[in-house]
């Protein structure tokens, strides 16, 4: 049963849904469920106590990562990775991301840019708390976006981040993930404080890259594709800077 005194009290007003998008996903990518089992809403409304609604809720969001399938009169199914699918939409988060940095770098206020540096500093004192952490990393990125001042820019990013939140999150099972996250994190705050949007762009990326390599490690060569195209970028961003 999904228990949300279970999760930090940061967390606690996290929706059923999305607990079980973020459980679900983690039992896809780590194979627990396996590619072609059939995800029957009444078993998994069952399995955690909940309704069928929040559980519907959960279908649609996998289904629009890719990590599983909906056909008609037939229900969904665990997806046998679709490894371009995927890899779009890490592509996708990446520009993003490298597009909201390198515009916070140049247009951030000082108060947006104090609020980076103690979100930061707190999240150092939540490496060793996965959910704690998760949250603050969010909060991270969320500032980095506001500080692009492009309200287009911003939606887009969320909305994307949305659909594919839930497979970046989990690589926080991996042990040591929160701190070598907090270390990319600590260069791009270094080069946003610097004002270096180049060196900002290229720590975003690697940023990005340490993330797809991390679930590559989780599922092995099914997402191997989409850490080597990111890392393959992040290697040309950094020969071009």
């Amino acid at each position: 049963m999904l228990d949300d005194t279970e999760k930090s009290p940061k967390r606690q007003f996290v929706t059923r849904a999305e607990l079980l998008r973020e459980t679900l996903t983690e039992e896809i990518i780590s194979g627990k469920l396996q590619p072609g089992a059939r995800l029957d809403e009444q078993e998994i409304a069952d399995r955690f106590g909940v309704s069928r609604t929040p559980v519907r809720e959960a279908m649609r969001h996998l289904v629009a990562t890719g990590l599983a399938q909906s056909q008609p009169h037939h229900g969904a199914t665990v997806s046998w990775f679709d490894s371009e699918r995927i890899t779009a939409l890490l592509d996708a988060a990446t520009e993003l991301e490298v597009a909201c940095v390198r515009l916070a770098t140049m247009r951030m206020t000082k108060g947006e840019m104090d609020k980076l540096v103690a979100i930061h500093a707190q999240a150092s004192q939540n490496l060793f708390d996965e959910d704690g952490y998760y949250d603050l990393n969010d909060r991270f990125h969320a500032v980095i976006y506001q500080g692009s001042h492009n309200d287009v820019l911003i939606e887009t990013t969320h909305m994307l981040g949305a659909r594919i939140g839930p497979i970046y999150r989990v690589q926080n099972t991996l042990a040591h993930r929160a701190r070598q996250s907090y270390a990319e994190h600590d260069r791009i705050v270094a080069a946003v404080l610097k004002g270096d949007a180049i060196a900002a762009e290229v720590a975003m990326r690697a940023h990005m890259a340490s993330s797809s390599m991390m679930l590559e490690r989780l599922h092995g060569n099914v997402l191997g594709a989409l850490a080597g195209a990111v890392s393959r970028r992040t290697g040309a961003a950094g020969d071009k800077s």
